[in-house]
């Protein structure tokens, strides 16, 4: 009897419809907020938080501060253009256009508010970060 060796099949191998599908692959999100901070963000956020914004990740596990969350999804969203600086007077504005959202709402939490917002503003006027910034 001769046995010939036989190749694999280059098909792939059916899966069971009980088997988990494998996870997916480690990306970089393109939506992540921290990607979108400037150099003068990461600055004011070292300073007023205690948080190093890395490319993407802060430098410490777990998750970063509520503070940090907001002025990152606020420069990706536009609400703080590319190239406008974060101002003492646009964070005023910021928070109390988010106490005026969260009025009323059980539970809501404004982070542009507590010690860090006030760390953050002392830091802002120290640095004459204090004017308002306008855009067309």
């Amino acid at each position: 009897m001769r046995i010939t060796p036989t190749t694999a099949s280059t098909a792939p191998a059916a899966t069971s419809r009980l088997e988990a599908p494998p996870p997916p692959r480690a990306s970089f999100s393109v939506l992540n907020d921290f990607r979108y901070l400037t150099a003068s963000d990461k600055d004011l956020l070292r300073h007023a938080t205690g948080e190093v914004v890395e490319p993407g990740l802060i430098d410490r596990r777990g998750e970063a501060s509520a503070f940090t969350q907001q002025l990152a999804l606020d420069r990706r969203t536009g609400e703080l253009a590319p190239n406008q600086e974060v101002t003492s007077v646009y964070l005023r504005n910021a928070a109390a256009a988010m106490e005026e959202f969260g009025a009323g709402r059980p539970g809501f939490t404004n982070p542009y508010s507590g010690p860090t917002f006030d760390r953050a503003l002392a830091w802002l006027d120290a640095h004459g970060r204090t004017r308002a910034d306008i855009r067309m």
